[in-house]
Parts: C-alpha cells; structure tokens; sequence
C-alpha cells in the first residue's frame, strides 16, 4: 500500500485562490467558493483512486472517465444559457487579470502538455 499524501499545500493554495475569487465572503455560495470546492474533491479523489492497488486503479479509472463525460454533458448544457456563459466568461476574464493565476495557469497547461506527450481529450 502507498504511503499517505500529503495534501496540506494545495489546501492551502485552493484556499489562497478561493479567498482571491471569492465574491461572498468565504460562505461558500458563489461560483468562486463552488468551483474551488470541486477542485478540492476532485483532487483528493485522484489521490485516493492513485493510492489503490493497481486492479482497484482499473474499475476506477473507467468510474472516472464516466463521471468525467457527465461533467462535460452538463458543462455543456450549462454554456447552452446565454447568462450563464457571459457569466463564466467575465469570471474568466476578471481571473486572468491577475498575473500570478496567469503563470500559475500556464505553468499547469505546460506541465501537463509535457506529462500527457499530447493534447487532453
């Protein structure tokens, strides 16, 4: 069995970002709040589904690759809403102004290019 992750310095670091794009004072109810909560759950699944014995990893791996095409089903019938997608795009815009989420951002897109050899589905 793997030995236990270490998570605390990306907890901090989505909590740094949260307080950044929060717009309800840390109660948890806008898109900034929600959308860092995900990110923290889907990283502490990956970490879980990694740290099983490889045959365990298998059965999971089709679990995420499942859950990951109903994410882009609604994704997409979210976009589908003209208020929803100006939404997402000024929260995306308003996000890349800052130049540290910026090269955080590029730094992840690089690595990941670099680890995949090519291009996400």
């Amino acid at each position: 069995m793997a030995e236990p992750v270490d998570l605390s310095g990306a907890h901090r670091e989505l909590d740094s970002l949260k307080r950044q794009i929060c717009h309800c004072q840390l109660r948890g109810e806008c898109l900034g709040c929600k959308g860092v909560e995900m990110v923290r759950q889907q990283l502490e699944a990956v970490v879980a589904a990694a740290s099983q014995p490889v045959l365990l990893q298998v059965g999971q791996e089709a679990a995420a690759k499942d859950m990951l095409a109903q994410f882009s089903q609604m994704q997409e019938r979210l976009m589908d809403d003209p208020e929803i997608r100006r939404a997402a795009d000024a929260f995306r815009e308003r996000l890349m102004e800052d130049p540290e989420v910026r090269k955080l951002m590029e730094d992840l897109m690089g690595r990941l290019g670099s680890e995949g050899g090519e291009a996400p589905d």
